[in-house]
């Protein structure tokens, strides 16, 4: 296999410490709470920049959580968090197309962040956070690189989690950008 191939595909890991981030990048990472709620907490503005949702397939990386087949479809949603202006969170959303019904507030979203309707419906419960460093072959760091004028570091830390509502499963992949070190050294106070 060659590194380009190795690249496209993550290791996906189920304990934050395997993928070796820094001490304080990891603990945004094992976060168990909202990404949402946590960066609305330290800006003054959360906006949701929504680059596409449409149907289309699962990653490799994704078709055996969602149990679906690379040719099965889905609905994807990617977005870009910014606080204050500057990127923070690259956001990557699928659910199986056979499943949307299940998720009535997905398709209606628009710029409004995920997370608030997923932490708020009693009916959602979450599978354990799994953990990745994706580098410049994987297809969520293309799609970054296409959408931010910036020059992206690599690896790119990312966390994932499944979440299930009436046994429907929705894949949330948060995917942190190089701003963020920014937001978390002036909120250090805070841990």
């Amino acid at each position: 296999m060659s590194p380009v191939t190795k690249a496209a595909h993550a290791r996906w890991s189920d304990h934050p410490n395997a993928v070796q981030a820094p001490p304080l990048l990891r603990a945004w990472l094992a976060d168990p709470g909202s990404m949402t709620f946590k960066l609305r907490a330290r800006c003054e503005e959360l906006r949701v920049q929504r680059l596409r949702q449409r149907p289309g397939n699962a990653l490799r990386d994704e078709c055996g959580v969602l149990g679906v087949t690379p040719r099965q479809p889905v609905e994807e949603r990617d977005v870009i968090l910014h606080c204050d202006g500057e990127p923070v969170l690259f956001g990557h959303t699928v659910t199986p197309l056979a499943s949307a019904a299940a998720w009535p507030f997905f398709r209606c979203l628009g710029v409004r962040p995920l997370g608030g309707s997923l932490f708020s419906d009693p009916l959602v419960t979450r599978a354990p956070i799994q953990f990745a460093r994706l580098q410049a072959g994987h297809p969520l760091v293309r799609r970054i690189g296409s959408v931010l004028d910036v020059h992206v570091q690599l690896p790119l830390y990312a966390r994932r989690s499944l979440f299930r509502r009436h046994g429907s499963l929705m894949l949330v992949t948060d995917v942190f950008l190089p701003a963020l070190g920014k937001l978390m050294a002036l909120n250090i106070d805070a841990f």
